[in-house]
């Protein structure tokens, strides 16, 4: 894979979207322990099975119920030292935007190795939109279903206490993201269309002068910038099984709309088109991927681009002013329109248009539904669609990773 500092942001941006919407909701009123209105949860009908199928659920977080989280799908990950002692982790987010295990470091009792790196361990500073994520580096094997990765591989826990303090040019990327992430989930699953969270970008190949404030030597209570090879950045996980390696399928089902469920469960199968339970619906659309992991097409006629991304609790659109913003009341970066407002994504290369249905996300939170496919936010930039969770209800997405098909070398989805 061809890499460059822009795409190394790109990958990780998704999930700074997602924590930025799960906080806000709790801003907007939705905190607290009153309990929702009944309604049924929805599920997956016809739901693939098999051991390399996992369950995910939209829903409350278990671990803290004082915090409404909205559009936010929960796996379990487990993983293992090299003597196979275990420990499973709930409540793990499923990000197609990034690449790389990110657990808080609090969740994790067992005792994983360091990396190494120059006179002593290897950290991480994960570049998200809205900040960082700072925490050390660890080699453990991953477990999901019956799933396995074939070697450790690095995985990051954020907000460890036993590194120093993030370094300033980590803490120069923006507000501390993996403190502000906590209350919404015990970590990040990153299975996006990438290998590796940075990439050549990081390796000793690259100029020190042109690599990102991302991995840091630390030892002696000082930690120092630094590169990292492939083998010790943080790695997507599903490029490490024996045979379903190339990607994944997200399935969620169909909700009402506007208003949602209460809660909503799904499925995360791993491969695309390796067995008999993951190959690709029919008259399913590959949609190949830039570098920067973009894709272009039309935002209601009007030409853009974006990306599809389940780290993002809402759809994320710069809509026009003839959209009501939420009062400041219920933050104006959410979408408060008195009535539905229908919008049409085409992307490139077909002729068909999804429809997008925006709801009022005030009244939304009203309900603490925690599956709300009508939820949407203001995007800084002209003319982009991030299609985050809630373009998954009822639409089966594959994620494809790069170098694993020849149209698409360095990645795709498929819809």
């Amino acid at each position: 894979m061809r890499m460059n500092t822009l795409s190394t942001s790109r990958r990780l941006a998704g999930c700074a979207l997602a924590l930025f919407a799960s906080l806000q909701l709790a801003a907007c009123g939705g905190g607290g322990s009153a309990p929702p209105p009944a309604t049924p949860s929805a599920s997956l009908a016809n739901a693939a099975t098999g051991p390399n199928v996992v369950a995910v659920s939209i829903r409350q977080l278990e671990t803290n119920p004082n915090t409404i989280t909205a559009n936010t799908p929960y796996v379990s990950v487990t993983v293992c030292d090299a003597n196979n002692n275990c420990q499973t982790i709930p409540d793990v987010m499923v990000d197609t935007g990034s690449a790389g295990l990110r657990l808080f470091a609090s969740k994790v009792s067992l005792n994983l190795p360091g990396i190494p790196s120059g006179n002593g361990a290897l950290a991480a500073c994960a570049q998200f939109a809205s900040g960082y994520a700072w925490g050390s580096m660890h080699l453990a094997i991953v477990r999901m279903g019956g799933e396995t990765s074939t070697t450790a591989i690095p995985v990051q826990f954020m907000n460890d206490s036993a590194r120093p303090a993030a370094p300033s040019t980590c803490a120069a990327q923006g507000t501390n993201f993996a403190a502000r992430f906590a209350p919404v989930a015990n970590g990040i699953l990153g299975i996006s269309n990438f290998i590796h969270d940075c990439g050549a970008s990081c390796t000793a190949s690259t100029p020190a002068s042109e690599r990102p404030a991302m991995y840091y030597a630390c030892g002696n209570d000082t930690c120092i910038q630094t590169s990292a090879e492939l083998s010790q950045q943080g790695t997507n996980p599903i490029s490490t099984f024996p045979v379903d390696n190339n990607g994944s399928i997200l399935s969620l089902p169909a909700l009402p709309l506007p208003g949602g469920a209460i809660s909503a469960t799904g499925t995360l199968t791993f491969g695309i088109g390796t067995q008999a339970n993951n190959a690709l619906p029919a008259g399913a659309q590959l949609f190949p991927i830039g570098q920067d992991a973009y894709i272009s097409g039309m935002i209601d006629g009007v030409a853009g681009r974006g990306f599809i991304d389940s780290g993002s609790n809402g759809y994320f659109l710069d809509l026009d002013s003839s959209v009501t913003r939420c009062t400041p009341d219920n933050p104006s970066s959410w979408y408060c329109p008195s009535n539905p407002v229908a919008l049409s994504v085409q992307l490139a290369g077909t002729s068909t248009a999804q429809t997008l249905l925006i709801g009022n996300a005030s009244a939304m939170f009203n309900t603490q539904f925690t599956a709300l496919p009508a939820l949407a936010g203001t995007a800084a930039i002209a003319n982009f669609a991030d299609l985050g969770l809630p373009f998954f209800y009822g639409r089966p997405i594959a994620t494809g990773l790069e170098g694993t098909n020849p149209n698409a070398p360095d990645g795709y989805w498929a819809l």
